[in-house]
């Protein structure tokens, strides 16, 4: 029994089907789901403050364009990327509203930025000279660090940033920004020491006049946990995908996760018998049917294959053999002898009556779910499912 996937809604559907398909494998990914978790986020805050969705790594890996797409109809004020190959994506979907870099984009991709109108981080008065002389007309973003010991400039040079850029004609200063850090330090740099950092930055920048109309610090724990901290906009990403990064957040929003399956297809199905010799003992229990899948860890699946890990054929359940390869994995059969070549494999979601969860998936990989995202690869297509009749209900 050959499943064929069947899109049902989203960006060049067609194609994404066709693509599914060709390579036998795909992700499916819940559109509705992540627009239902932005309404969500949407109705906890105040009406001035702005939302930048963040779709770093290709938007968790759901596919910048399309979620952009999805975004932009529900309002969302504007986008936050590291990769310019995802503004490239938005972008090619239609999309106008504005774009923010985050840190990864160097002046020598100054004419793609001109013409995708993007807004650059800054982070020093060095960097900022750079970027002046590769874009006539610059719009950008001041990132500060307030303790992340990441990109930014420091809370003592953040205020020379600011004035250098205020001053200048040729820059449009639009906003300031720093993300928030939970990275252990000597002086324990929490949620409220930070904030004061930011506070005293605005103090500084308003008492010179230069304070930017947008000031962000929130992704998706701070927006969802400390409402003191929303500003003027805030950026959360994970939240999109249904990744509270909170057992118990303040704001109690109820969210829906976008990735929906991972599914691949049996691309090799034999009986085993003697003229092989003995069956490895790294497989455990002796498979008498073998199967194999098109996917491996090339594709996103851990390099050792976990006890515990199974696949859904069929409708039941069926064990993940050792060792993955590049494009392949091994699955035990022989409870499921009906099975045939060509048969879809489900490695998350549900099938029939049972299911795969991405909590069982994640713990049973060795990652948090957030993880799990991550490891979704690019190459493999994605499906967009249609819109669940029970639009707006949390599941």
């Amino acid at each position: 029994m050959r499943t064929v996937p069947v899109p049902l809604s989203g960006v060049r559907a067609a194609d994404q089907a066709s693509a599914a398909i060709l390579r036998g494998s795909w992700y499916e990914i819940e559109l509705d789901a992540i627009c239902h978790n932005y309404r969500q986020l949407r109705s906890h805050l105040p009406c001035h403050v702005k939302v930048y969705a963040c779709l770093k790594r290709n938007a968790y890996g759901c596919g910048a364009g399309p979620v952009a797409s999805a975004l932009a109809k529900e309002g969302v004020d504007g986008f936050a990327v590291a990769s310019l190959l995802d503004a490239i994506a938005i972008r090619q979907e239609g999309v106008s509203q504005q774009i923010l870099l985050y840190p990864g984009a160097l002046p020598a991709a100054a004419p793609t930025i001109q013409a995708l109108d993007l807004t650059v981080s800054v982070s020093s008065i060095e960097e900022l000279a750079q970027w002046r002389a590769a874009i006539t007309r610059l719009r950008v973003f001041i990132k500060v660090d307030l303790g992340f010991f990441r990109a930014g400039a420091t809370p003592f040079d953040a205020g020379k940033l600011l004035a250098a850029a205020a001053g200048l004609a040729d820059v449009q200063v639009e906003g300031i920004y720093a993300h928030m850090s939970e990275l252990p330090t000597v002086q324990g740099s929490d949620a409220d020491e930070q904030l004061a950092r930011m506070q005293a930055i605005l103090r500084e920048a308003s008492g010179l006049g230069w304070r930017p109309a947008v000031v962000m610090m929130s992704s998706t724990e701070g927006v969802l946990n400390r409402p003191d901290m929303d500003f003027d906009a805030v950026d959360p990403g994970a939240l999109f995908f249904g990744l509270p990064e909170s057992d118990k957040p303040a704001r109690p929003v109820m969210l829906r996760p976008a990735l929906k399956s991972i599914c691949s297809s049996l691309v090799s199905v034999k009986r085993l018998d003697a003229s092989l010799g003995p069956v490895p003992a790294i497989f455990g229990k002796n498979p008498g049917i073998l199967g194999v899948i098109g996917m491996g860890w090339g594709d996103g699946l851990p390099r050792q294959i976990p006890s515990g890990a199974v696949g859904l054929i069929r409708g039941q359940r069926a064990r993940l053999l050792p060792p993955a390869h590049l494009e392949h994995i091994r699955i035990d059969l022989t409870d499921i002898p009906e099975a045939r070549y060509g048969d879809q494999v489900v490695l998350l979601g549900r099938q029939g009556d049972q299911s795969i969860t991405h909590e069982e998936v994640a713990r049973c990989w060795g990652t948090d779910i957030v993880g799990l995202y991550a490891q979704l690869r690019d190459h493999i297509p994605r499906i967009y499912s249609a819109k669940p009749t029970d639009k707006g209900k949390s599941q």
